[in-house]
């Protein structure tokens, strides 16, 4: 389990899980830039636009929960809050 964790927490996970996100994100700017090209009052422009804003919105909450999950002791810790290591001591 441990050796999974820290796996997962890797920088090259962290910019593997990022690579996707930002193609996905670079293809839509161009097929809405392409869309608005001919016309940026149409719908279809308005669209491809608001699918750019959705994913960029979508890949930035999955960086946002790449951070939040970094930390394999705290991922630990929530689990097994009795473990010595995850004692807290008040002076």
């Amino acid at each position: 389990m441990a050796s999974t964790v820290a796996s997962l927490t890797t920088p090259a996970t962290f910019a593997a899980a990022d690579v996707v996100p930002r193609r996905k994100v670079s293809e839509s700017i161009k097929k809405a830039e392409e869309t608005c090209a001919e016309e940026t009052a149409s719908g279809e422009c308005a669209a491809a636009w608001d699918e750019v804003e959705e994913l960029s919105a979508a890949a930035s909450h999955a960086r946002d929960k790449l951070k939040e999950n970094s930390d394999p002791l705290e991922n630990y810790c929530k689990e097994n809050p009795e473990a010595d290591e995850c004692r807290t001591y008040d002076n």
